[in-house]
């Protein structure tokens, strides 16, 4: 299992995308995240979250000792700013990392929005699934902050609260079925009921069914069958107008 050692800020992913180029030496961007990552003290911590983020948001999965080409997430980054982001940052880390998504899972078996969230009890969920192992208790305590950072999850001092869902945009939504489909499964076509799990509770906003028929034939084709809805989705990059490239 890859563990998910330090929280990250959506700051921290918004500032390193913007100084990270296509294809750059990812060592090159260690000095300039202990620059961004201020509110981290000692070389250990820095180190450990330089390295979630850059293997979340930036290693290619072909090289990785490079930045990937093309930086989607760059892209978008600079059009729409941190703040339309944040929740797009927020699907991307937890559907690309394992360990996260399994957090999720049981983060909404365990507790609802309103209710405070046991760390320690989370954990050892976990531990119950993947076996008493570090890695796994850390990898709890580290996305219970990385959902405060967020917004997700708020701190009164003495327990964490599961707040509220990030309330999300139509837009927003299009992108990260677009991500999904090109830059975390590596496949066009998507299930709606893929997406209908955990990962989305994090969301609220508009519905996924009648967002892919909005779209139908701008960004995706949209198939609604008897056991599951498909989008298959164009080639054209998430920030691009509405011309699409056909898969075929």
């Amino acid at each position: 299992m890859i563990g998910y050692d330090r929280p990250l800020r959506p700051r921290w992913i918004y500032e390193t995308l913007l100084l990270a180029k296509p294809g750059q030496k990812l060592g090159e961007l260690n000095k300039p995240f202990e620059s961004i990552a201020t509110e981290l003290t000692g070389k250990e911590g820095k180190r450990k979250a330089r390295t979630v983020l850059f293997r979340c948001f930036l290693r290619d999965d072909n090289n990785e000792t490079r930045v990937k080409d093309p930086l989607v997430l760059k892209d978008l980054s600079r059009k729409y700013g941190l703040e339309f982001m944040k929740p797009v940052y927020l699907f991307y880390l937890v559907a690309k990392t394992g360990v996260l998504l399994q957090l999720t899972n049981h983060l909404f078996r365990l507790y609802y929005y309103g209710r405070p969230v046991n760390q320690t009890f989370l954990a050892e969920k976990m531990v119950d699934s993947f076996g008493e192992r570090d890695v796994v208790k850390r990898s709890a305590r580290s996305f219970v902050q990385t959902l405060h950072h967020f917004g997700v999850i708020t701190n009164t001092g003495k327990q964490n609260i599961f707040k509220a869902p990030l309330h999300i945009e139509e837009e927003q939504l299009r992108i990260m079925l677009q991500l999904f489909a090109l830059e975390i499964t590596g496949s066009p076509q998507v299930s709606l009921d893929q997406l209908n799990s955990s990962l989305m509770q994090l969301f609220q906003g508009p519905d996924l069914r009648q967002t892919a028929q909005k779209y139908n034939g701008i960004y995706w084709d949209y198939r609604q069958q008897v056991k599951d809805d498909i989008i298959t989705v164009y080639t054209m990059r998430p920030w691009e107008g509405d011309d699409k490239v056909s898969l075929s």
